[in-house]
């Protein structure tokens, strides 16, 4: 569960937030998706949604029989994973298991 950032927030919730206990009706729920659909973010506005989401990951190329350097860090799995022609679930599987990706790159959350 992700830190409350605010004590507004914390004062929101459960039984004291306005909308507790209320649905939107299906006609509201469907305005929301067509509004949602519409909307198109800047590649600056998804880089920082990215980065307060995201795992940051780090590639590192390897270069000689045990040895790595570096070669990019990103704000997420997925960008990683874009990078190297990967999907980000790829990305995570490969951080997990600690398995060198296509006997050349080798993947790090710290």
């Amino acid at each position: 569960m992700r830190k409350l950032k605010s004590l507004w927030v914390k004062k929101k919730l459960g039984e004291k937030n306005n909308l507790f206990g209320k649905t939107h009706s299906k006609k509201t729920k469907e305005l929301i998706r067509q509004k949602a659909l519409g909307r198109k973010l800047s590649e600056e506005t998804k880089l920082l949604m990215s980065s307060k989401q995201g795992t940051s990951v780090y590639i590192y190329e390897k270069c000689d029989k045990e040895e790595f350097k570096l070669i990019g860090d990103f704000t997420s799995a997925r960008r990683a994973g874009k990078f190297l022609g990967a999907s980000g679930s790829t990305v995570m599987k490969y951080i997990k298991s600690g398995e060198i990706f296509k006997n050349k790159y080798k993947f790090s959350v710290k």
